[in-house]
Protein backbone atom coordinates (compact mmCIF):
# COMPACT_ATOMS: atom_id res chain seq x y z
CA UNK A 1 0.00 0.00 0.00
CA UNK A 2 1.04 3.64 -1.40
CA UNK A 3 1.77 5.75 2.12
CA UNK A 4 1.55 10.31 2.39
CA UNK A 5 3.64 11.41 4.64
CA UNK A 6 3.87 14.62 6.00
CA UNK A 7 6.74 16.03 8.05
CA UNK A 8 5.69 19.79 8.47
CA UNK A 9 2.53 21.45 9.50
CA UNK A 10 3.66 24.82 8.09
CA UNK A 11 0.71 26.15 5.76
CA UNK A 12 1.77 28.02 2.46
CA UNK A 13 -0.58 30.00 1.06
CA UNK A 14 -1.22 30.41 -2.89
CA UNK A 15 -3.06 33.63 -4.25
CA UNK A 16 -4.32 33.60 -7.56
CA UNK A 17 -6.23 36.08 -10.05
CA UNK A 18 -8.76 34.90 -12.03
CA UNK A 19 -9.82 36.10 -15.38
CA UNK A 20 -12.53 38.43 -13.50
CA UNK A 21 -9.79 39.78 -11.42
CA UNK A 22 -10.79 38.37 -8.04
CA UNK A 23 -8.38 37.21 -6.51
CA UNK A 24 -8.46 33.77 -4.76
CA UNK A 25 -5.98 32.36 -1.69
CA UNK A 26 -5.55 28.51 -1.38
CA UNK A 27 -3.68 26.66 1.68
CA UNK A 28 -1.09 24.46 0.71
CA UNK A 29 0.78 21.45 2.84
CA UNK A 30 3.56 20.14 1.96
CA UNK A 31 3.44 15.84 1.53
CA UNK A 32 4.96 13.35 -0.14
CA UNK A 33 3.44 9.80 -1.46
CA UNK A 34 5.70 6.36 -1.09
CA UNK A 35 4.44 4.35 -3.40
CA UNK A 36 4.94 0.43 -2.89
CA UNK A 37 8.28 -0.61 -4.64
CA UNK A 38 10.09 2.77 -5.15
CA UNK A 39 12.73 4.06 -2.53
CA UNK A 40 12.35 7.94 -2.71
CA UNK A 41 8.72 9.55 -1.80
CA UNK A 42 7.55 12.15 -4.37
CA UNK A 43 6.99 15.86 -2.96
CA UNK A 44 3.30 16.66 -3.45
CA UNK A 45 0.97 19.61 -1.90
CA UNK A 46 -2.21 19.08 -0.02
CA UNK A 47 -4.91 21.49 -0.97
CA UNK A 48 -6.73 22.56 2.83
CA UNK A 49 -10.10 24.13 3.04
CA UNK A 50 -10.20 27.32 4.43
CA UNK A 51 -10.87 26.21 7.36
CA UNK A 52 -9.15 22.98 8.08
CA UNK A 53 -6.08 22.89 10.73
CA UNK A 54 -3.40 21.24 8.85
CA UNK A 55 -2.56 17.74 9.32
CA UNK A 56 0.10 16.90 11.83
CA UNK A 57 2.99 15.14 10.85
CA UNK A 58 2.81 11.15 10.57
CA UNK A 59 1.92 8.31 7.73
CA UNK A 60 -1.29 8.83 6.07
CA UNK A 61 -3.44 7.07 3.58
CA UNK A 62 -6.01 8.11 1.28
CA UNK A 63 -9.41 8.01 2.78
CA UNK A 64 -12.03 6.12 0.28
CA UNK A 65 -14.04 9.38 0.67
CA UNK A 66 -11.55 10.76 -2.08
CA UNK A 67 -12.47 8.23 -5.02
CA UNK A 68 -15.50 9.48 -7.35
CA UNK A 69 -16.27 7.79 -10.78
CA UNK A 70 -16.61 10.64 -13.37
CA UNK A 71 -18.67 11.51 -16.10
CA UNK A 72 -16.95 8.68 -18.58
CA UNK A 73 -17.17 6.09 -15.75
CA UNK A 74 -12.83 6.50 -14.70
CA UNK A 75 -11.80 6.64 -11.59
CA UNK A 76 -11.21 10.15 -10.44
CA UNK A 77 -9.63 12.11 -7.11
CA UNK A 78 -11.47 14.94 -5.93
CA UNK A 79 -9.71 18.21 -5.79
CA UNK A 80 -9.72 18.09 -2.10
CA UNK A 81 -8.37 14.72 -0.78
CA UNK A 82 -8.69 13.32 2.98
CA UNK A 83 -6.02 11.47 4.93
CA UNK A 84 -6.58 9.47 7.14
CA UNK A 85 -3.44 8.14 9.97
CA UNK A 86 -1.90 4.90 9.16
CA UNK A 87 -2.26 3.18 12.75
CA UNK A 88 0.69 1.63 13.66
CA UNK A 89 -0.20 -2.40 14.90
CA UNK A 90 0.71 -2.30 18.70
CA UNK A 91 3.78 -4.77 19.81
CA UNK A 92 3.30 -8.77 19.90
CA UNK A 93 3.76 -9.88 23.10
CA UNK A 94 6.69 -12.15 23.32
CA UNK A 95 5.41 -15.61 24.21
CA UNK A 96 6.60 -16.96 27.42
CA UNK A 97 8.13 -20.25 28.22
CA UNK A 98 7.82 -22.17 31.78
Amino acid sequence: MSKIIVRSTTITPREITTKTGTKMVFREQAAAILKDGEDFPHPFRLTLDDSQAPYPAGEYQVDASSYSVGRFDNLEIGRRVVLVPIVAAPPVPAATTR
